[in-house]
C-alpha cells in the first residue's frame, strides 16, 4: 500500500516539474536558434556565391550554423559588405527574440500554474489571487469582446444576455493589468462584517449595498443615516420606502401595531401572543429565568388575548392602561377577564380542559386563575414585575406610533413592488426602544419563515421578492434567539442577512462564546481592529504558512549554512492591528483569505450620484387605517340620522372616499371629515323636524 502523507514536502514534485519545463524550454530555444542561424548562414553564403574565400563547407555547400557570425567578425570593416551584414542581423535577431520570449513565457506560466504546490509541511496558507476571487464569484468573469460588439451579439441572439449581479458589496479588488473590480458576494449565504466605530463599514458595505439592492429589505438604522443616503435611490428604483421611527412627532413615519399581527381566531393566536409576551418581558434576551417574570408572562398572555377579544383599545398602550386602570383594583381587573364572554354567540366552539363549551377564552381563564391562586403578596410581586416592561408604551409619542399598522409584514415580500422598511432608532432612545425593536424583528423573522413552497422536488421560496436583513450594530439588540436560530434556515426562504458588529467580543458578549452567528455566515469582512482579541482571531483565520530561513552554524570544521522550513502565521496579530485603515480582510468558505481595498461610496462617482438623491419627504403607507371605534359609531349615527335626506351609499362613501383616505394616510387630519359630518348632522336634524 502506498504511503499517504497529508502534506507536500519541500516542493519536490513541483520543482521537478518546473525543472522539466525549464529544460524543455531551453532545448527548444537552442534548437530554434541553431535552425535560424543555419538559415541565415546559408542565405549569406548564397549572396557571396559560395566563394572559396568563405572557407570549406561541411558537405555539399552546407556550412556550420554559426559561420555567418565568423564571416561578420572577419569582414565587418568592409563597407561594400555592410548591406549583407545588416540583412543577416535582421533575419536572425527578430526570430531569436520571438523564440526567447516564448521560452520565457513558458517558464513564467509554469511557475504560475505550479504556485499551489508550494511546501505545506508546516502550513499552506496564502493570500488569494485573482483566479481565486473569480472562482468564488466575487468578481464577474472576464469579457474579451468590446461592449458594443457584445451588445450587438446579444440583440441578434448570438450570445445570451449576462445575468445581473446582485449582492452585498465587500470591497475593491486591485488588478495589475486590468481595471479595478468591485468585490460583491452574489451567493445565497450571509455576510458578517465587524469593524470598529468610524472605520468605514457603513460607507464600504452598508450604503453601497442598499444603493443597488433591487429587492425588498429591512434596514436597522440607528441614526437615520441610511434613510437619508439610500431611501431616495431605492424610491427611484420603484420601491415602496417605509420609515418607522417610534419617536417621530411630524407624521413622516409609518405606524405599526404589533398586536395586529396576531392571527386572531385561528390556532396560531396563542403562539403569536406568547412570542409578543416573550419579547416584552425579556428585553435583553437573557431568558425567562426569574419566577416573577415567568408568572408575569402568563398574566400578559391572558391580558393581551382579553384585549383583542373584548376591549376597544387593542394596542400596547392599551395593555398598560388596562392593567393600571385607576378606577379598578387589580382583583377587579382579573375578575373582569376571568368572567368576560369573549365569544358571546359561541361561534368559536371553545372548550375548557374538561371538554365543556365555554364563551370565555380558555387561555385567558386559565392564566387569570393561575394568578388568583397566588397569595396577595405574590400577585403584587407579579404585577410590580410586569408593569415596568410596559412603561415604554405610556409615552404618548410611542403610543401614537403604535396605535395601528400602516403596513403588513407579509407585504414586505409579497407586495407588487419591493418594499424597504427602515427601522430608525435615534441614539438618545436606543436603550429605551430596544424592547420594541426586538419585538418587531422577532415578528418579521417568524412571519417570513412560516411558509415554504416546493417545486420539482425541491424547496423554493414562497415569497414574490427576495429579502435582505441589513442589521447594523445588531449585538446592541441583545441576544435575539430567533435570529441566531434562523440564520441556518432563512436562506431557503429567500432571505439573506448582512450583519454588522464592532468586533467579535461584542458578539460573544451578547451570544456567548458558543454562538452560532459566525458559523452560519459564509463570508466575513474584517476592517482594521482595535482589540487584540479580535486581531488574534483574524490571525488564526488567516492560517499558517511554511517559510524558509537561513540558518548558519560555526564549528572547528568551518561554517555551514542551511535553509530549514518553519511555520509562521500568514498575518500575525500585531500585523493585523497595523493593517492600513483602507484595507479589508475577507474570509469566505473554501477559498484563501482575500486582502482587498476598502470601498468608499463617496469616492466612487456612481455611488456618490445615487447617494445624492434626496429621500422621500414622507414615508409610504400601504394601509389606510379605519376610524377608531368611537369615531366609527359617530359616523354610523350621522349616516342613520341623514338616511332620509341623503342618497344611498353615503355611509360607504365616508370610508372609501379617496380624499378621506388621503387625509387618514397623513395621520394628522383624519378627524376633519368626521367633525364636518357631525356638524352637518347637527344642522340637518332641525330642518328634518321642521
Amino acid at each position: 500500500m502506498a504511503e499517504h502523507r497529508p502534506y507536500r514536502v519541500t516542493n519536490a514534485r513541483a520543482q521537478a516539474r518546473l525543472s522539466q519545463v525549464k529544460l524543455a524550454a531551453m532545448l527548444g530555444f537552442m534548437s530554434l536558434a541553431l535552425w535560424i542561424n543555419w538559415a541565415v548562414t546559408q542565405h549569406a553564403a548564397q549572396l557571396f556565391g559560395y566563394s572559396r574565400v568563405l572557407g570549406p563547407s561541411l558537405a555539399g555547400g552546407l556550412y556550420a550554423p554559426w559561420e555567418w557570425i565568423v564571416w561578420w567578425s572577419r569582414w565587418h570593416g568592409a563597407e561594400q559588405l555592410q548591406p549583407v551584414w545588416e540583412l543577416s542581423i535582421r533575419a536572425a535577431a527578430l526570430p531569436l527574440f520571438v523564440c526567447g520570449a516564448l521560452a520565457a513565457g513558458t517558464v513564467l506560466i509554469a511557475r504560475y500554474l505550479l504556485a499551489d504546490t508550494a511546501s505545506d509541511l508546516h502550513g499552506s496558507a496564502r493570500w488569494a489571487a485573482t483566479r481565486d476571487v473569480r472562482a468564488v464569484g466575487f468578481i464577474a468573469p472576464p469579457r474579451y469582446l468590446p461592449w458594443r460588439i457584445r451588445r450587438l451579439a446579444v440583440r441578434t441572439n448570438l450570445l445570451k444576455p449576462p445575468k445581473p449581479r446582485v449582492g452585498i458589496y465587500l470591497g475593491i479588488w486591485r488588478q495589475r493589468w486590468r481595471r479595478d473590480s468591485y468585490l460583491r458576494d452574489c451567493g445565497p449565504g450571509h455576510v458578517l462584517t465587524f469593524a470598529p466605530t468610524r472605520s468605514g463599514k457603513g460607507v464600504g458595505v452598508v450604503v453601497p449595498t442598499l444603493l443597488t439592492w433591487p429587492h425588498s429589505a429591512l434596514i436597522y438604522d440607528l441614526k437615520g443615516e441610511n434613510w437619508t443616503l439610500t431611501a431616495g435611490a431605492r424610491k427611484r428604483m420603484g420601491q415602496l420606502c417605509l420609515k418607522f421611527d417610534p419617536t417621530d412627532t411630524t407624521g413622516i413615519s409609518v405606524k405599526y401595531n404589533p398586536l395586529e399581527q396576531v392571527r386572531l381566531g385561528t390556532a396560531h393566536e396563542a403562539e403569536d401572543v406568547q412570542n409578543i409576551v416573550h419579547m416584552i418581558v425579556d428585553p435583553d434576551g437573557k431568558g425567562l429565568n426569574d419566577h416573577w417574570v415567568k408568572t408575569g408572562a402568563a398574566l400578559l398572555t391572558g391580558t393581551i388575548l382579553h384585549l383583542l377579544y373584548a376591549e376597544p383599545n387593542k394596542t400596547l398602550r392599551g395593555i398598560a392602561g388596562f392593567l393600571s386602570d385607576p378606577r379598578c383594583t387589580l382583583m377587579d381587573t382579573i375578575q373582569r377577564m376571568l368572567t368576560a364572554e369573549h365569544d358571546p354567540d359561541g361561534s368559536m366552539g371553545w372548550r375548557d380542559y374538561r371538554g365543556e363549551l365555554t364563551r370565555t377564552h380558555p387561555l385567558v381563564a386559565e392564566s387569570m386563575r393561575e394568578v388568583l391562586n397566588k397569595s396577595e403578596n405574590d400577585r403584587a410581586g407579579v404585577f410590580s414585575t410586569v408593569m415596568p416592561f410596559l412603561s415604554l408604551y405610556r409615552d404618548p409619542i410611542v403610543a401614537a406610533n403604535t396605535e395601528r399598522s400602516e403596513f403588513k409584514i407579509d407585504d414586505l415580500v409579497n407586495h407588487e413592488r419591493p418594499v424597504s422598511l427602515y427601522l430608525v432608532v435615534p441614539m438618545a432612545s436606543r436603550d429605551r426602544l430596544k424592547p420594541l425593536t426586538r419585538l418587531i424583528l422577532n415578528q418579521i423573522i417568524r412571519t417570513l419563515t412560516s411558509t415554504l413552497a416546493y417545486k420539482d422536488g425541491r424547496a423554493v421560496p414562497a415569497s414574490r421578492h427576495r429579502f435582505l436583513l441589513m442589521l447594523d450594530e445588531f449585538p446592541l439588540l441583545g441576544r435575539l434567539d430567533v435570529l441566531a436560530e434562523a440564520l441556518s434556515l432563512i436562506a431557503g426562504y429567500g432571505i439573506r442577512a448582512c450583519l454588522v458588529a464592532q468586533d467579535l467580543t461584542q458578539i460573544y458578549a451578547a451570544y456567548g462564546h458558543d454562538e452560532s452567528i459566525t458559523s452560519n455566515c459564509d463570508t466575513s469582512v474584517a476592517f482594521t481592529p482595535n482589540k487584540m482579541q479580535t486581531a488574534q482571531e483574524l490571525s488564526r483565520l488567516a492560517g499558517e504558512t511554511s517559510v524558509r530561513h537561513s540558518h548558519r552554524t560555526f564549528s572547528n570544521a568551518g561554517a555551514s549554512t542551511s535553509e530549514p522550513e518553519v511555520a509562521r502565521p500568514l498575518m500575525t496579530p500585531d500585523e493585523v492591528r497595523r493593517m492600513r485603515t483602507d484595507e479589508v480582510l475577507i474570509f469566505t468558505r473554501g477559498q484563501p483569505p482575500i486582502r482587498a481595498q476598502q470601498l468608499q461610496y463617496h469616492a466612487q462617482p456612481y455611488f456618490k450620484k445615487l447617494a445624492a438623491i434626496a429621500p422621500p419627504p414622507i414615508s409610504d403607507r400601504m394601509i389606510t387605517a379605519p376610524p377608531v371605534e368611537d369615531e366609527r359609531e359617530k359616523v354610523d349615527e350621522v349616516a342613520t340620522s341623514l338616511a332620509n335626506d341623503t342618497p344611498m351609499g353615503f355611509a360607504h362613501k365616508v370610508e372609501s372616499d379617496p380624499e378621506v383616505a388621503e387625509s387618514e394616510s397623513h395621520g394628522g387630519r383624519r378627524l376633519s371629515f368626521l367633525k364636518f359630518a357631525a356638524e352637518g348632522a347637527g344642522s340637518a336634524a332641525p330642518r328634518r323636524n321642521q
